[in-house]
């Protein structure tokens, strides 16, 4: 996460592409969060949100480890929170976890009661394996953003879900944003 600042710092002149790299993936916290706001049918209005509950599936940095650190999916969460959104989580490979801003919970059904909002923010296995049926039964939630293009689309619109992925090129029966 920041060794390419590093990189960048001690030699300016040989790192513009690590430069624009990471200020790219620095942006894209801001970029899944006005997602949200577009999968709710709002234009990119901070205030909208405010009184949602959103459902975030996976904290780690990374697939199937349980390091935190330099996480974007926190920093999506903490956003969230801050514009006055009730966040949620499930990391399952760190179920202990304590991060300002967001109620951890040890399990699924926790994370998912009374959401709006779910967004799989991980590609872990097991979030992977979810099935969409049981995911239907224990939430209110609909709504479905897939941040890693992880989730079989057509099973989860089958059980009812409105699913939003980020640009797969795919136009079929999914909304890409």
């Amino acid at each position: 996460g920041v060794d390419p600042w590093f990189l960048v710092e001690s030699a300016p002149d040989l790192t513009q592409v690590i430069y624009a790299a990471r200020q790219v993936n620095d942006a894209q916290p801001d970029f899944v969060n006005s997602l949200i706001r577009r999968a709710f049918g709002l234009q990119d209005s901070v205030n909208g949100l405010v009184g949602k509950h959103i459902a975030l599936l996976g904290l780690a940095y990374k697939p199937d480890v349980d390091d935190l650190r330099e996480s974007p999916a926190i920093a999506v969460g903490q956003r969230l929170a801050a514009e006055g959104v009730t966040v949620s989580a499930y990391e399952p490979f760190k179920p202990e976890a304590k991060v300002p801003g967001i109620q951890l919970f040890p399990d699924l059904e926790g994370t998912l009661q009374d959401a709006d909002l779910i967004a799989l923010m991980v590609s872990h296995t097991p979030l992977l394996e979810l099935d969409p049926q049981r995911v239907a039964a224990i939430t209110p939630a609909r709504l479905i953003i897939d941040v890693v293009n992880g989730l079989s689309h057509a099973a989860w619109e089958a059980a009812g879900f409105q699913v939003f992925r980020l640009g797969d090129g795919q136009y079929k029966t999914s909304q890409v944003l």
